[in-house]
C-alpha cells in the first residue's frame, strides 16, 4: 500500500505537469482511489495548481507575519481528554528564520489502561509552502480502503478540512486537520476501533477560533 501511495503522488505530479491541470473528469464529492484512480489523480492535479496559486498569494501577504509563540499556542491544547489525563507537561517550540516562522505545541494523554493519545498543533503563519504541501490532497475527496488501512478526506466546516486514517491491524488511528490555511492539528491514538473518538476530541477544541485567526 505504501508503494502504491508513493507512486500515486509521483504520477499525479507528472500528470499535472503534462496536462496543465486541464480536461479534468467530472468532480465527485468522494473519489475512491481503488475504483477511480485516474479521477483521483486528475483532481489532485487541479488542487495542486490551485494551491500553488494560493501559496504564492499568501506568501506575499504574509511576508512579515509571525507565528504565535508556542506558549500561547499551548493554551489551545485541552487540559484533559475524556477518559484520559495529561501525561507530563506540554512541550513547544518556535522558530524564526529569514521570512519563515512557525511554532508547535504538543501534549500527550494516557488512560488507566495505558492507552495513549497525542495532540500536536502547528502554526505555519509565515511558512505557507510547508502548509500547502501537507494539505494538497485533502480537498480531493480522496478515499482509501484496503485490508490494512482506511483513510479519507474529512471536513469540519468552513476552512477546516483534513484527513482521517485507521491502521486496521494495529488499531492505530490519526486525524489531521488544516485550520484556516494556517494551523495544522494532528491527533493520534492507539488501541482505537476507528477514528470517531479522535474526531470528537478535535471537535472539543476551539477549532473555529483558530481557523479565524489571521
Amino acid at each position: 500500500m505504501k508503494k502504491f501511495t508513493t507512486l500515486l503522488f509521483a504520477f499525479s505530479i507528472i500528470l499535472f505537469t503534462a496536462c496543465g491541470g486541464n480536461d479534468e473528469p467530472k468532480e465527485e464529492d468522494n473519489i475512491d482511489v481503488e475504483k477511480n484512480p485516474l479521477g483521483a489523480l486528475m483532481k489532485m492535479g487541479k488542487n495542486m495548481k490551485e494551491n500553488a496559486e494560493k501559496m504564492e498569494k499568501n506568501m506575499k501577504e504574509k511576508k512579515n507575519a509571525k507565528a504565535i509563540h508556542y506558549e500561547e499556542l499551548m493554551k489551545y491544547l485541552p487540559e484533559s481528554v475524556d477518559g484520559y489525563s495529561l501525561k507530563g507537561d506540554p512541550k513547544g517550540a518556535s522558530m524564526d528564520m529569514a521570512e519563515m516562522s512557525y511554532s508547535t505545541a504538543e501534549a500527550k494523554y494516557v488512560n488507566d489502561s495505558g492507552d495513549r493519545i497525542s495532540i500536536v498543533l502547528l502554526d505555519y503563519n509565515a511558512a505557507y509552502s510547508m502548509y500547502s504541501m501537507a494539505t494538497t490532497m485533502w480537498a480531493s475527496g480522496f478515499k482509501i480502503d484496503t485490508s490494512e488501512e482506511f483513510g479519507q478526506s474529512i471536513n469540519f466546516g468552513e476552512n477546516i478540512n483534513g484527513w482521517e486514517s485507521y491502521k486496521k491491524k494495529r488499531n492505530n488511528a490519526s486525524v489531521i486537520l488544516g485550520l484556516g490555511d494556517r494551523f495544522l492539528l494532528t491527533i493520534e491514538g492507539n488501541n482505537e476501533e476507528n477514528c470517531n473518538f479522535l474526531k470528537e476530541v478535535a471537535k472539543s477544541m476551539d477549532l473555529d477560533e483558530l481557523a479565524s485567526l489571521e
